[in-house]
């Protein structure tokens, strides 16, 4: 805060500062915290940490994974630096790309959704061995409507990607707040209507409030939207599928790991799979208020650093966002985590949401709370070597930490019970950030020794 309050003396632009800044990423976070903290009491108070909650949680998790998988990892992994680099040379070079990677990732994600929905029935017993009955056709229903959530995000994140490059961050952040209203509205209007298949739709509203305000912003910058897709195979559509299939590899065991928490906590008594849900909510606040954000808006920097060979000033850049990342993750580690029980009782407690689960969800946050500053780092790290254009390093380091969490976590469970989730991630991270910043130095002096005289 003191450091925000200083840039406002600083800066005479509030335009720069508030929406093309770190801290507009963090203002827009707050919104969508806040709208998300407001979904999460309405649905405690009706359904407190019930299996119906179960059920809903556990139709996210499949098509998360296809959107993260066949969209999420080029986008994150390659889209900033070779979207740069075009629209460096020309706006409309860059903005042909952005077409080209829309096009692939839309056709791609569709034809795999309607495979998953015709396959599901065979599957889901795999996917949540916990649910039987009228459980598992339920789950089975709202992952189906849910499989065309993966679409819409596929549109959104390319088109976010395209924000993010330019430092139109206030738009690309506003999008989650966006989100979390459209589920709101579905539990306060659709769910009575319509049960718990009224509740995916209005995520999927939710969905489309996603797209549509990262829309408006491109319009200024002149971005053509074309009426008809683009399967030009250009070469930056090759680098990008050289890049993303490593990052594939990580953003896949990634996915696994959370079908993994879902299925050890769908077993467990009821309620492990909200618990586990509500916990890593409150647990993604401060990562990404702080440390998403700082990860967020460094990444272009860096990237143009980069691009231009400038590794000294990258270097500098990254030191100076580090830092800033781990101070203040690691105080507000400490702050939830100390103040976990009184803010979930105040927050959530009440209705259907008894002592009994206040008290469990605030022991399972106070154990996430570890995670928090190693999360964020994790976030700075991938960036700097994404900016390198290396993503086999962390994609390959990152599968063998999430084996290691999803053998921990499956072991603690049988003793600890949900609190072996939040357990063994943060045991896996710092194993993955250790690594990570010990070939990192050494990443970069053969980037630099690359371009010496």
């Amino acid at each position: 805060m003191i450091k925000f309050l200083r840039a406002l003396k600083e800066k005479t632009d509030w335009r720069t500062l508030l929406l093309h800044s770190s801290w507009s990423l963090t203002l827009t976070s707050g919104f969508s915290y806040f709208f998300g903290l407001v979904r999460d009491r309405i649905f405690a108070h009706s359904f407190g940490l019930s299996r119906t909650l179960d059920i809903y949680n556990a139709s996210f998790v499949l098509p998360d994974l296809l959107q993260s998988l066949f969209i999420g990892t080029a986008l994150s992994a390659a889209f900033v630096p070779i979207f740069t680099r075009q629209y460096d040379k020309d706006k409309q070079l860059g903005y042909q790309y952005a077409d080209q990677v829309l096009t692939l990732g839309v056709f791609l994600i569709a034809g795999i959704g309607v495979i998953c929905a015709l396959i599901l029935p065979q599957v889901a017993h795999w996917l949540v061995p916990g649910f039987t009955g009228d459980d598992l056709t339920q789950y089975i229903k709202l992952t189906r409507i849910m499989l065309f959530s993966p679409i819409l995000f596929a549109i959104s994140m390319t088109y976010g990607r395209v924000l993010i490059s330019v430092r139109e961050f206030f738009w690309w952040g506003l999008s989650p707040a966006l989100y979390n209203i459209g589920i709101i509205l579905g539990a306060i209007f659709l769910y009575p209507i319509f049960g718990m298949p009224g509740m995916v739709l209005g995520t999927l509203f939710g969905a489309l409030l996603h797209l549509v305000v990262r829309l408006l912003p491109l319009r200024k910058k002149k971005y053509q939207f074309r009426t008809r897709p683009d399967f030009h195979f250009s070469p930056e559509i090759k680098e990008t599928i050289k890049l993303a299939l490593p990052k594939m590899l990580q953003y896949g065991m990634w996915h696994f790991m959370l079908v993994s928490f879902t299925s050890i906590t769908s077993a467990l008594p009821e309620g492990s799979v909200a618990a586990y849900n509500y916990a890593r909510n409150f647990q993604s606040l401060p990562v990404s208020l702080l440390g998403i954000a700082i990860a967020m808006a460094v990444y272009p920097t860096l990237s143009h650093d980069a691009g231009k060979g400038n590794y000294k000033k990258f270097k500098a850049d990254f030191r100076r966002e580090r830092f800033r990342c781990i101070f203040y993750t690691v105080l507000a580690a400490i702050g939830l985590a100390a103040l976990s029980k009184p803010i979930i009782g105040l927050l959530l407690g009440g209705g259907e949401f008894g002592a009994s689960d206040i008290k469990l969800l605030s022991g399972v946050l106070a154990v996430y709370c570890i995670s928090v500053p190693l999360e964020s780092l994790l976030h700075m790290y991938h960036r700097a070597y994404y900016s390198l254009l290396n993503t086999l390093i962390p994609s390959l380091m990152h599968a063998f930490t999430i084996l290691l969490i999803i053998l921990m976590a499956t072991y603690l469970s049988k003793t600890i019970g949900v609190y072996a989730i939040p357990a063994a991630f943060s045991a896996g991270l710092a194993l993955h950030i250790t690594v990570l910043a010990t070939v990192f130095p050494i990443l970069m002096k053969k980037r630099e020794s690359s371009i010496a005289p």
